[in-house]
């Protein structure tokens, strides 16, 4: 144990004299959470939308009203020598709304004018959800101006929204900004840790000394931890600020998936420190396999049952998606062991396979040396 300390402590002291890391590591991920809790957003707003009015009619103007007054739709003015398809191909607009002549006429007659909405598809998602927010629509304005036919209501829908009653966009991505935060800064500090060493070429000496492997890995990672656990305050205190955190109702559940969250991280950092042997490539690995997969893959921005099978294998494989899981859930739900415990399973799990790793590599360069 005192090998483990003493070698915690040179950790520590090499870490206090490069205030450059140090800054980067407590600052930098304040930033990075207000950043990705704040830029992201799923809700589609002011999408351009140009309106064909061939009927010139009250009610053909209250129907293209409709669509002013809603959040997702912005009307746009077009040029009338343009046919709607020009300006839907030129980028004019994202939706071209078409109303046939007559339409007045033929609505009071029951007669059923069609309107036509024509809708950039280059973008699937936002192509479905605006063709759902347009019958939406349709359907307000058939109601509003008692346009729909007469039927008793058998069933009526009451639908209630928990955990995010608002459906607000910060509080779900600010939530997991906080994994996306101690997913790079801990991974990047281990790499960074251990490729120094090469750099130096410290690590002969510490081969030469009578440290274990087991030792060498442990001690380098104590000064992060405790690293990672600053940053989860700081990030914290933040995030109750700007994202409504609150302190949940069993904090040791956020905790201890946090302890084997940065665990994890810093472990599957001094892999790449160790494999590249500089710093720069050992950023570069951190980037594209610690934060790059996880900010593609784990939940952050899209559902992990919405990535395709052949690749949301490796989503189970990143320690980022399990401390997602657990951070909504506790944040928002306020969930308990009973529930976060195959997450923070997988978390330990997962810290004990990089672990395990970092001994191979450690024992392979004892040899070699």
């Amino acid at each position: 144990m005192k090998k483990i300390l003493a070698q915690a402590n040179k950790e520590w002291m090499q870490l206090r004299r490069d205030r450059l890391l140090l800054a980067l590591g407590v600052l930098m991920p304040l930033v990075l959470l207000f950043l990705y809790g704040t830029s992201q957003s799923l809700q589609l707003r002011n999408v351009p939308v140009a309106a064909y009015d061939y009927d010139n009619s009250v009610l053909s103007r209250a129907y293209i009203e409709t669509y002013g007054a809603a959040i997702t739709f912005r009307l746009v003015p077009h040029d009338p020598q343009k046919s709607p398809e020009s300006t839907l191909l030129y980028g004019d607009a994202r939706a071209v709304l078409i109303i046939p002549a007559n339409f007045d006429r033929d609505v009071r007659r029951g007669s059923h004018p069609r309107v036509q909405l024509l809708i950039d598809g280059t973008d699937a998602n936002t192509g479905t959800v605006l063709k759902n927010m347009a019958r939406s629509l349709n359907a307000s304005f058939l109601k509003k101006n008692n346009l729909t036919q007469p039927s008793p209501v058998l069933v009526r829908l009451e639908p209630r929204l928990w955990f995010n009653p608002g459906l607000s966009n910060a509080i779900y991505f600010g939530t997991g900004a906080l994994a996306m935060v101690l997913a790079l800064f801990p991974a990047l500090l281990g790499a960074l840790s251990v490729a120094r060493e090469y750099e130096l070429g410290n690590i002969i000496q510490a081969y030469a000394s009578s440290l274990s492997g087991f030792q060498w890995i442990v001690g380098k990672s104590i000064p992060y931890i405790i690293l990672g656990f600053v940053e989860l305050v700081i990030c914290f205190a933040l995030g109750m600020l700007i994202f409504d955190y609150h302190i949940p109702t069993d904090p040791s559940v956020l905790l201890v998936a946090t302890f084997f969250y940065l665990v994890a991280g810093i472990f599957y950092g001094m892999l790449f420190g160790n494999a590249t042997g500089t710093q720069s490539a050992a950023i570069q690995g951190v980037q594209m396999g610690a934060f790059l997969l996880a900010l593609l893959l784990s939940g952050y921005l899209f559902p992990v049952r919405n990535i395709p099978d052949s690749f949301r294998w490796i989503s189970y494989t990143l320690p980022a998606t399990h401390y997602i899981v657990v951070v909504r859930n506790c944040l928002l739900r306020d969930a308990e062991w009973n529930i976060m415990l195959r997450p923070i399973t997988a978390l330990a799990v997962l810290s004990a396979i990089f672990f395990a790793l970092n001994m191979l590599q450690v024992r392979k360069m004892q040899f070699k040396g």
